[in-house]
């Protein structure tokens, strides 16, 4: 018999599963700190004054993430990194 491998499967913890969704998905650090206030449900003002940057540079962001998540939305995207369905939320 020859070389075997083995693989096991273990569901990522709430607390990890924003980090393993932005590196599978390509994010930057500060796009992962973004989905992180959006995750918290941060709205806009919030996450601009916590980042330091305008509300409409808060506002582009999401763009770019959504473009690499293949999401369009909010809730999509939260259901994603949450392992959530989105009709369920």
């Amino acid at each position: 018999m020859g070389p075997q491998i083995a693989v096991f499967l273990e569901v990522t913890p709430p607390e990890q599963r924003l980090e393993v969704f932005a590196l599978a998905h390509g994010m930057s650090v500060r796009e992962m700190e973004l989905l992180g206030m959006l995750a918290d449900g941060s709205d806009t003002k919030r996450v601009a004054q916590r980042m330091f940057m305008s509300e409409l540079t808060v506002q582009a962001h999401p763009k770019s993430i959504f473009a690499k998540s293949q999401t369009h939305k909010r809730q999509s995207l939260l259901s994603q990194i949450l392992g959530t369905r989105a009709d369920q939320r």
